[in-house]
């Protein structure tokens, strides 16, 4: 500390015990519910496995409890009435937060360390300095806390946002939606909550609906039976008691109306079963939705629209964005409406105004024949005919010259100005979320509303097929305005992700409806842009996958041959690549972008970026001459396009990254130029503006940096690239990208010798990678297994060794060992796996004998000369084995290529071998049908797919002759002898 800054330690004891007197009380508790009944058992529960945990030892350790269920069940309000019950009792302090996600937790303890510590909790603060500090004040705290975490989704937030100790009692109550047990607690203290038994659902609609509609042996039986038929579900039974206490009904009376409503139609039940509760909710909606339609009809609207949204991030602003894409939708059905009321009259006075015309025509031609007379009695024919036409279609519809406005829903009554909103929105907002509110249909906290996934369903349930269509196409239009996702503009990524929910939500709801290719094409463009940001943003790509395979289903109609429905498939196949790639699954990348070329054959951006794509993808492969070829031909594209067809900005961006690429190349190769490598990213470096590709293109630096020598240099280039992608990603740390940039500075301290640096840089690429590939996890696997983690594992291993901490490297190599074991089996055998696990072995038999344990040593030693002795014996069983059981393949791509090549060196404007080819890529096609899976068979599948997507375009010659020579490496790799120079009947096979 600075001088001035010292104190002295009676002041610090001075700060210790005010900071002690602030961290006490309650904080964020919701309200008592004042109609609590029952649960006593559940309480009890709850206290007595914190109770037996807390004498389990002297160590002041943090016990949690959680208390899981379906939505509906209470879990929220059995927790607030245990917070209420035991504070201040027993509890000094009581915190309760709202789980849900990282950032609503960030929220949370920002705001809390401004009111419990009052102090300013910076804005700046950057979230593990404000997560450390709240953990750090609790772990000191001498008051016994309790911390509520409020629906949970994700159990490993716990780990990062509760201290690991307590200075006297620290209890950590979690309520979540996600069952891990089915009945009672088990052993780690998780209590299953159940509906209620029937006497406190009884008693819970008496004290909830009011005595005076609950008096009396009928209203006694009639909660009975209410109770029972509601299946005893919380939920279900406040909202049938908000009924009766908005309306003034008593129970009898509601049953009544109950039956009725299940026997008249309007009931839900012909629906089926709800959420393995009979119909509760839908049936008890039944009866509230007639109420909320009496009181404000544009409630009622709202509420069908929110069935179709996602349930949380529901606000006043969001209500007024729906009803005015609600009005604009009226006016277009009123236009239409019009439009054919117009029609109409035409088809219907037609024909007299056809014999009016012809009547009238005939008179004027006789003036010629009997004089004037006759001409002036045509003129009145005609003119006569036109009045009466009109009158007739004016009787009929005295509105059909008016405004289309006129004929709208009472929603126009005021026009909205383009960009705000009308007074009538404002207005009908306010009153239908306070209406929502008094139903108890919508719940409110921190100006942020919840609607119920069940209410939700039985909303939907109760509504018809054009019901549906109508609402689900005011959800499109809303989302179409609010969605402002561009992913080359970074601001539009944190407005977007706050409806990324909504738009999956309405986009799978679709599905059950039948929209014009117009909003086809608007519900599949949204689902794309809701899995490219998914991919993005968030690195969720298992539900970026589900939402561009959703894209392309909505494409799957009769429509899909239209020229813009070709050209969404083509954009949507391409997303769908990035995101395999991502997955490390290549053959399915390849497989959708020669897909996305074959739908699109322009030389526009597309087929630019789709190239750039398939570049990267022989990078991942190695294949790096072909990846060059393909790369180098999207830049000529880019180059090629003028600035009338493309925004220059992206052109050059796109440009950038290519060049990118390239350098990429000049790095993997043998030996690497690092040199023109380094000109190239500068070179790509000056024309990025965008935030992602900048910070990418800094790291890549770094890299040939770092093995340039320029240590310094790379250390500022991954200092910026970190801090471009954290402006970037906010809080969202745990980024690929981000973890790839500690991978790089875990590589340059080993370079420097920091090996404690190391380690934390390296660990923590670990603790991010762990996290975005968990999808690759299953419930056995303390690791993903994903090749990206075993290299870092790897690293972690060797550093350990270097430090001397060799039963930590032991622990990292094994778990290196057991990813590549599964990825082996799960794969086609390559010699990067090979000679990952035998470098695996290398280090592991170096650790083992450090660490004394000479028959390990001995017996990975072993391990290792098996596996190189049996990996040479298999190359010659599968060369052998290759070349008997896949001849016909072989000769037939021999043939295939050495008509490639002909073609491919003769004249642009020669058709000699064009025809001929084409045939010989037929045969090949049937030969791979029928051929075993293999590296020979997917060798002849993207030969034949690079041959058919240059054969008729300029500039073909480079990438089929590259083609030609990765399939000869390959033939040759195979015992297949190849010379150029003699023809196909030659061809001849080694023994």
């Amino acid at each position: 500390t600075n001088y001035g800054d010292r104190r002295h330690p009676e002041e610090f004891a001075m700060l210790g015990s005010a900071l002690n007197q602030r961290m006490k009380g309650t904080w964020s508790i919701p309200r008592r519910n004042p109609n609590f009944t029952g649960r006593e058992h559940e309480l009890a529960e709850i206290q007595s496995r914190f109770s037996s945990q807390d004498m389990g030892g002297s160590q002041r350790i943090v016990v949690k409890v959680e208390v899981a269920g379906m939505g509906g069940v209470g879990k929220s309000c059995l927790v607030t009435e245990y917070c209420y019950r035991h504070f201040p009792s027993e509890y000094g302090l009581v915190v309760w937060l709202n789980a849900e996600t990282v950032d609503t937790l960030v929220t949370d303890y920002r705001q809390l360390l401004a009111d419990l510590a009052n102090i300013d909790a910076d804005m700046d603060k950057n979230t593990d300095e404000l997560v450390g500090e709240v953990k750090s004040r609790l772990f000191r705290s001498n008051v016994p806390w309790l911390l509520v975490s409020d629906n949970i989704e994700n159990h490993d937030l716990l780990e990062k946002f509760v201290p690991r100790g307590a200075g006297t009692k620290g209890h950590v109550l979690v309520t979540t939606r996600h069952m891990e047990v089915e009945s009672g607690i088990d052993s780690s203290g998780t209590l299953s909550l159940g509906c209620l038994t029937l006497p406190d659902a009884i008693e819970l609609l008496r004290r909830s609906a009011g005595s005076h509609n609950m008096e009396g042996p009928s209203n006694a039986a009639a909660a009975e039976e209410l109770s029972e038929r509601l299946g005893n579900l919380p939920l279900a039974l406040s909202m049938a008691s908000a009924y009766m206490r908005q309306c003034d009904v008593q129970c009898s009376e509601y049953l009544d109306r109950y039956t009725a409503s299940e026997k008249n139609g309007q009931s839900l039940l012909r629906h089926g079963k709800l959420q393995d509760y009979s119909l509760t909710v839908a049936s008890s909606l039944s009866l509230i939705l007639p109420k909320i339609e009496e009181v404000n009809q544009t409630a009622s609207e709202v509420l069908h629209l929110l069935s179709f949204l996602g349930p949380d991030m529901i606000t006043k602003l969001l209500l007024r964005h729906l009803l005015n894409a609600k009005k604009n939708v009226d006016k277009n059905l009123a236009d239409k409406k019009l439009k054919a009321t117009t029609k109409n009259q035409i088809s219907t006075n037609f024909p007299l105004l056809c014999c009016g015309l012809i009547l009238g025509g005939t008179a004027l031609m006789l003036p010629a024949i009997h004089g004037r007379r006759a001409g002036t009695f045509g003129v009145l024919t005609i003119t006569a005919t036109s009045i009466l036409f009109l009158s007739r279609g004016i009787a009929n519809n005295d509105n059909l010259w008016d405004k289309p406005e006129t004929a709208a829903m009472p929603l126009q009554r005021i026009s909205s100005v383009s960009g705000s909103f009308s007074a009538f929105e404002y207005e009908q907002s306010d009153l239908s979320w306070d209406i929502l509110k008094s139903f108890s249909l919508l719940s409110v906290k921190e100006g942020k509303g919840s609607v119920h996934r069940l209410l939700q369903q039985a909303m939907r349930s109760c509504q018809s097929e054009e019901e549906k269509l109508y609402y689900l196409t005011v959800c499109v239009d809303f989302l179409c305005k609010v969605w402002t996702f561009k992913p080359e503009q970074n601001d539009s990524w944190k407005e977007s992700l706050q409806v990324l929910e909504h738009v999956k939500s309405v986009v799978a709801h679709s599905q059950e409806c039948h929209f014009d290719a117009k909003y086809t094409l608007k519900i599949s463009q949204l689902s794309k842009e809701a899995g490219v940001l998914s991919a993005m943003a968030l690195n969720a790509f298992i539900e970026a996958h589900a939402s561009l395979d959703l894209s392309l289903k909505l494409l799957e109609t009769n429509l899909e041959n239209k020229p813009e429905f070709r050209q969404a498939r083509a954009e949507t196949l391409h997303e769908l690549s990035k995101v395999h790639r991502y997955q490390g699954q290549y053959d399915d990348a390849h497989r959708c972008l020669m897909d996305s070329l074959g739908l699109n054959n322009a030389d526009d951006c597309l087929s630019a970026d789709t190239l750039h794509e398939l570049g990267i993808l022989e990078v991942k492969k190695h294949n790096l001459d072909s990846a060059a070829s393909f790369l180098q031909k999207s830049l000529e594209i880019r180059r090629s396009l003028d600035d009338t067809h493309t925004d220059q900005i992206n052109t050059n961006s796109a440009a950038s990254s290519t060049l990118h690429q390239l350098a990429a190349i000049h790095v993997a190769r043998k030996p690497p130029s690092l040199e023109k490598a380094k000109a190239l990213l500068q070179e790509a470096l000056s024309l990025s503006r965008q935030i992602g590709q900048r910070a990418a293109t800094l790291k890549q630096l770094a890299r040939v940096t770092i093995r340039q020598g320029f240590l310094d240099q790379a250390e500022s280039y991954l200092g910026q690239a970190l801090e471009l992608y954290l402006e970037l990603y906010g809080d969202n740390k745990l980024h690929i990208n981000i973890a790839a940039v500690k991978f790089q500075q875990g590589a340059l301290a080993v370079q420097r010798e920091q090996l404690d640096d190391a380690w934390c840089c390296f660990y923590e690429c670990l603790r991010i990678r762990r996290h975005v590939y968990a999808y690759a996890a299953s419930s056995e696997d303390a690791n993903p297994i994903h090749l990206e983690v075993s290299c870092v594992l790897h690293e972690l291993g060797s550093v350990g060794f270097a430090q001397k901490r060799f039963s930590q490297s032991m622990e990292m190599l094994k778990a290196e060992r057991i990813i590549l074991e599964k990825v082996e089996e799960s794969s086609t055998p390559s010699e990067r796996i090979f000679q990952a696990r035998f470098t695996n072995l290398t280090w592991t038999i170096k650790c083992a004998k450090k660490m004394g344990d000479n028959a390990s040593a001995t017996l990975f030693s072993n391990e290792r000369m098996t596996m190189k002795k049996n990996t040479g014996h298999k190359s010659k069983e599968n060369r052998h084995h290759l070349h008997s059981d896949s001849v016909t393949l072989q000769q037939k791509a021999m043939r295939c290529r050495l008509l490639a090549r002909k073609f491919a060196q003769e004249k642009t404007d020669s058709t000699i071998y064009h025809e001929e080819l084409l045939t010989s890529l037929e045969e090949l096609l049937e030969e791979i049908r029928i051929a075993s899976s293999g590296p020979m068979k997917q060798s002849a599948i993207q030969f034949r797919d690079t041959l058919l997507l240059w054969v008729d375009k300029p500039g073909r010659r480079s990438p089929i002759l590259t083609a030609c020579d990765n399939l000869r490496d390959v033939l040759r790799a195979h015992g297949v002898q190849v010379n150029d120079s003699i023809s196909s009947k030659k061809i001849s096979h080694s023994c």
